[in-house]
């Protein structure tokens, strides 16, 4: 029983002293289970879970879509993730809502993001964000408030090849009651390149403003109609590997997947979208 709580407590150590090191809070977590099967090497997916991932994605959405996710970080449930997310297609541009809350009772962070989405050319799209977080500390520390942005881009320029990039928090957002500590800023760059409609190989680059290069790469494979198989790679702190699993039915697609960290252990992830 004693060993269980050290390893509780080294886990919440662990994330902790690692967003003291490098930034204020309120990270870029990448969203959605499909995401976490390829050890989230997903900025250039086109989903409902664009609205984290890359916001441009948004904008191949053809139908009203609503979604759900879970995380279970380390099987810690003061890291737990719980996010939503609704997109609704308007004319010839797609209008998005997310949530997601992250922490415990002593802590916990909240975002609310409002996307608006295009499609410029035929192969082109482009997304934006409106931020906005909440972080909360128990006793006299209070709550903060702050407002950001994100940008994505998508692109098509030879037939199969997807180019995506995101960069969050634009306007480079510092907390308010501590002027000296800022929202992180990240960079992502992904290439994807579809084999017919069977595989989807993915790499990606993630960079915080502060911190060396996270490389990360991931394959989806559809063997069967509305099954999808999936992997992936990283050597990023968060995640080493992940797999994970998608099945689609009449207007569901549920998501599972399972993320590993050598020293930490598994991190299950769900997610349920519905075509509205």
């Amino acid at each position: 029983m004693g060993d269980s709580k050290t390893i509780y407590a080294l886990k919440i150590a662990f994330l902790f002293g690692f967003s003291v090191n490098c930034a204020a809070g309120n990270d870029n977590f990448p969203l959605g289970a499909r995401s976490a099967g390829v050890a989230t090497a997903s900025v250039t997916y086109a989903d409902i879970w664009s609205s984290a991932n890359n916001q441009a994605g948004l904008a191949y959405l053809e139908k009203a879509t609503g979604s759900f996710y879970y995380e279970n970080r380390w099987n810690v449930k003061g890291l737990a993730i719980h996010a939503g997310n609704v997109a609704i297609p308007v004319k010839s541009t797609v209008i998005g809502l997310n949530y997601r809350h992250f922490g415990y009772t002593q802590y916990n962070e909240t975002k609310i993001g409002l996307a608006v989405a295009k499609r410029l050319w035929e192969k082109v799209a482009l997304g934006v964000q409106m931020d906005y977080f909440h972080t909360y500390f128990s006793h006299d520390y209070g709550r903060f408030h702050v407002l950001s942005g994100e940008i994505g881009l998508l692109c098509e320029p030879v037939d199969h090849l997807i180019i995506g990039v995101h960069l969050f928090n634009v306007v480079n957002s510092r907390q308010k009651a501590n002027p000296h500590e800022r929202i992180p800023t990240v960079m992502r760059f992904g290439l994807a390149y579809h084999i017919r409609d069977m595989a989807t190989v993915s790499v990606e680059t993630e960079k915080y403003l502060r911190m060396k290069a996270v490389f990360k790469a991931g394959l989806e494979f559809a063997p069967v109609k509305h099954l999808s198989l999936r992997c992936g790679v990283s050597d990023g702190w968060m995640y080493q590997y992940a797999f994970g699993v998608g099945y689609e039915w009449k207007r569901f697609t549920i998501d599972l997947a399972f993320s590993h960290h050598r020293l930490l252990g598994y991190s299950p992830h769900f997610s349920l979208v519905a075509c509205l």
